[in-house]
């Protein structure tokens, strides 16, 4: 019996532009299980991941150190499917929710964990900590990690009102508004001495605001610079490349995925990193998946399992709004881990 399948098409490569709705086609079509080949496995989707990364796929980018999306095939992402569960831990089925697999205890909780274990270490108790896009997938884990393992004072920065009352509800010791908040005057009331840690998710202004407040041989883990994905080149100014820099020393520039070469944002206090000898490194999560892969979950389950970090998602319904859910997420409107939920029922719910 043939069974219908969905899938989320990408259409064409965007270059110089935000994504926008028009660029995703919901199809659908259908396969015979029977004429399946014998290395050919059938699952059943459960959940998919929506990340910042995939917006580098979405331009015919031959420097990325991903291959592109091809236009009019479905789009490719992390996800939990039902034939799949073997690669889950099933001593946590029940016990934590499914999502978390994609991520606390997924590539953004691996990010988080691997990049402050690699680059930042070795933390000393009452150091100084940044994380811009904090109430995001991997900022939310990281600036946690930083607060209840390392002990750190951490200071975060997101995008809404509500975003800063969740970050202090989970225990940063600041955390400010960035919309409606100067950055670099926040950073001096929050840390009057400077900071030794900056976990960069955004890039652009907010990293020459870390930048001007860090102190001598900090530790700065460029992970993301969204605010400068769309920014076209002609309106960058200073070091206006340095996105490319997740090729040698960086994991992303979330800010300026969407950003237009000629308009990205130039970072103006790069000298700081020579002056105030500041450790600047960019990584990406597949470095350290196989040599500390193991570790990381086995820390990052006990830590989930004894309250330490709270993993939260932020779930949109149905695999026909995949589209919606990048966008969202990339316009951040999400807390924590952007999901979407394909099957109607979780089908491992946390035991009470």
């Amino acid at each position: 019996m043939a069974l219908q399948v969905t899938s989320v098409l990408w259409k064409a490569h965007v270059e110089d532009r935000a994504v926008a709705a028009e660029d995703f086609q919901v199809a659908t079509n259908s396969i015979d299980p029977q004429a399946m080949g014998a290395s050919d496995i059938l699952v059943e989707l459960l959940y998919l991941s929506v990340d910042p990364y995939m917006r580098g796929m979405m331009r015919d980018s031959k420097g990325y150190y991903r291959q592109p999306f091809t236009p009019g095939q479905p789009l490719s992402s992390r996800g939990i499917a039902r034939a799949a569960l073997q690669l889950v831990d099933s001593r946590l089925l029940g016990k934590l929710p499914l999502p978390t697999f994609l991520g606390a205890l997924g590539a953004p909780g691996m990010t988080a964990w691997a990049g402050l274990k690699r680059i930042a270490e070795p933390i000393k108790q009452g150091e100084v900590a940044f994380v811009s896009g904090a109430a995001g997938a991997v900022g939310l884990v990281a600036g946690q990690l930083l607060k209840h393992k390392y002990g750190c004072k951490v200071i975060g920065s997101a995008g809404s009102n509500e975003k800063v009352a969740l970050l202090q509800q989970l225990g940063f010791d600041a955390a400010f508004n960035y919309k409606t908040s100067d950055t670099a005057e926040a950073l001096r009331q929050a840390a009057p001495e400077g900071i030794d840690i900056y976990f960069d998710n955004v890039g652009g202004p907010t990293l020459d605001a870390a930048l001007a407040a860090a102190r001598p041989h900090a530790r700065f883990l460029a992970c993301g610079a969204i605010s400068q994905y769309d920014t076209p080149e002609d309106s960058r100014y200073g070091v206006k490349n340095l996105m490319n820099g997740w090729r040698f020393l960086a994991y992303g520039a979330i800010s300026q995925y969407d950003t237009p070469e000629d308009s990205r944002y130039g970072v103006k206090n790069l000298m700081n990193v020579i002056t105030k000898r500041i450790k600047l490194q960019g990584f990406i999560v597949g470095d350290y998946a196989a040599e500390l892969g193991g570790e990381f979950h086995e820390d990052m389950s006990q830590l989930l399992l004894a309250g330490k970090v709270k993993a939260m998602q932020h779930v949109t319904q149905g695999l026909e709004n995949a589209g919606a859910a990048f966008l969202g997420m990339m316009g951040g409107s999400n807390v924590g881990k952007a999901l979407v939920q394909v099957v109607g029922e979780d089908p491992f719910p946390v035991q009470q």
